[in-house]
């Protein structure tokens, strides 16, 4: 009978762990997405504690980028990789309600300020937001082909 009992706690004890580590990853928005998509204030100029990094969309630019995470893959409901009308290729990223509500905060706290796209840990681009930002869209470019975005798009939206 003990170890009837021992079993049992055991496998509830796993599984609440397992639980607890997945409810963990969700909260980051990584562990459901294989692809990191990350946003962060950044600046042109040197600053303690923010990472060095090159911008991809503008070879030989250097931008440093601060360590908060302002949104993540958590905020992202749906990733979609295609040509515009011009050919250029760009994710149109869809947020999730919360995710525009904290995208129109971080837009209004980086006004004439720069705001650092990054995937994978690269930086992507990081325009500097002339305007807050209202709706639930934006688009992100820099990519070699049409193939690179879909991959990453496929990768950035947290799977259900």
């Amino acid at each position: 009978m003990a170890a009837a009992v021992t079993v049992t706690a055991l496998k509830r004890t796993l599984a609440a762990l397992i639980l607890g580590a997945g409810l963990a990853a969700c909260a980051t928005g990584h562990s459901q997405s294989g692809t990191r998509f990350e946003i962060h204030a950044a600046s042109l100029a040197e600053s303690p504690d923010w990472q060095k990094a090159n911008l991809l969309d503008d070879p030989g630019t250097t931008v440093y980028v601060a360590p908060e995470v302002l949104l993540d893959n958590s905020d992202v409901a749906l990733a979609d990789a295609r040509k515009d009308l011009g050919g250029q290729v760009l994710i149109v990223i869809q947020m999730t309600p919360a995710g525009a509500i904290r995208m129109g905060m971080a837009s209004r706290v980086l006004l004439r300020q720069r705001m650092a796209v990054m995937i994978n840990g690269e930086v992507m681009t990081a325009p500097v937001v002339s305007a807050p930002l209202s709706g639930n869209r934006f688009a992100i470019t820099g990519f070699k082909s049409l193939e690179e975005a879909q991959e990453i798009a496929r990768g950035i939206a947290p799977r259900k």
